[in-house]
């Protein structure tokens, strides 16, 4: 048995990039750039109006101006400033030539039809100008950035409708255990829906990839061989659930070396997950991940996802931050490292109430899970816990 810091060592150490790929920007949320991305224009492209108002010069003393053109956003303007003009003008819109200044509406009161009078003043212009934000040339997003939705903006203002990306690896999903039925199933006595697959397929999601479902295996070593290769042969990750135990129906460990699959390791010291495997054939990997749900959504968290993250073009880095503990928090055995459900709240983090790596409802009601070290039965109120959010 190996300590959750050493496995995570391994694994992203087999960790490599699956090569690059380019695709269209609309699909590229979730992605990690693979190349600097520059601005094709300056930003703002021309020197634009920030409040509707009165488009004027700001060294012309006139009290009342006339107002000699209308300037919506898009129309570029057909007559320049002089002393005792200015224009109307909206937010967004192209500045005239002779203007600098927009005075905001409200400081204004209008004059009949094309007159304005000017009724206060304040310290700011209201004008964006040229290349104000970003200049012409300049990197505006740089390779190894993940790709949220304000990065899709930029990408859009800059004119990239395609973009290089680090591959996203194929990930498939299988089940094992002929107590499963799909969710869409009524389960009979003995049985229970398989939840596992949903919630490591929504784990993917969440990180812009679409796994394959391939199905439940049931306590059959050729049908899980079968899967397996199944697997290997489409997918760059293999994720499996149930079956790593040491009972007499769990034989993943034996199916994945018949496989041609290296083992790496099969145990690690964490709680929950102590039954975690992890193997490679080739330059593919392979998980076995415990039967309960806790126990799969905490190792994928701590150990599949990290790994997916490098090789999709992210550098490591932890999630854990310190915070205080709201109440008191003990346990019986301390021989492994604890991961338990917290609510995090203003000023810390609140242990709740937990049963077990089967118990889905206290997942559902947290937003965080806390870190206790092996050796640490007990801690006070006030102490400083390792918590990061799920």
């Amino acid at each position: 048995m190996i300590s959750p810091q050493k496995a995570l060592k391994i694994i992203l150490s087999h960790a490599h990039p699956f090569g690059l790929e380019k695709i269209d920007t609309a699909k590229a949320l979730g992605c990690v750039l693979a190349e600097n991305i520059r601005s094709d224009i300056d930003i703002p492209p021309f020197n634009r109006c920030a409040m509707d108002g009165f488009a004027m010069n700001s060294q012309d003393p006139s009290k009342v101006l006339k107002v000699i053109e209308d300037i919506p956003a898009g129309k570029v303007p057909q007559k320049g400033i002089k002393p005792g003009q200015c224009a109307r003008i909206m937010t967004g819109a192209m500045l005239p030539q002779g203007a600098d200044k927009v005075v905001k509406i409200e400081n204004t009161e209008p004059l009949g039809a094309d007159r304005v009078r000017i009724t206060a003043q304040d310290k700011k212009n209201h004008v964006a100008h040229i290349g104000e934000d970003v200049r012409r040339g300049q990197i505006v997003l740089k390779k190894g950035r993940r790709i949220r939705p304000q990065e899709v903006a930029m990408l859009a203002t800059v004119g990239r409708t395609k973009v290089a990306i680090y591959r996203r690896p194929k990930v498939a999903v299988i089940s094992t255990g002929s107590e499963l039925v799909e969710s869409r199933q009524k389960p009979q006595p003995g049985q229970i829906r398989n939840s596992n697959s949903s919630m490591l397929l929504a784990q993917l999601k969440k990180r812009g990839i679409d796994g394959e479902y391939l199905g439940i295996a049931k306590d059959r070593f050729a049908e899980t061989q079968r899967l397996v290769n199944e697997g290997l042969a489409q997918a760059d990750v293999l994720l499996l659930s149930g079956g790593v135990s040491v009972g007499d129906y769990d034989f993943v460990r034996d199916v994945l070396r018949n496989c041609g699959i290296k083992i790496l390791f099969d145990r690690v010291a964490i709680q929950p997950g102590k039954p975690t495997v992890f193997g490679v054939k080739g330059k593919k990997w392979v998980f076995g991940l415990p039967g309960n749900p806790v126990s799969v959504l905490i190792v994928f968290e701590l150990l599949v996802g990290p790994a997916i993250d490098k090789a999709a073009g992210c550098k490591y880095q932890s999630e854990f931050f310190k915070v205080r503990l709201l109440q008191d928090f003990q346990r019986q055995d301390a021989k492994r490292e604890l991961y338990y459900p917290v609510k995090i709240k203003p000023g810390g983090a609140m242990p709740l109430e937990y049963h077990g790596s089967a118990h889905m409802q206290a997942l559902i009601q947290a937003d965080g899970i806390m870190k206790i070290k092996r050796g640490v039965k007990h801690l006070r109120e006030g102490a400083v816990i390792d918590v990061r959010p799920i």
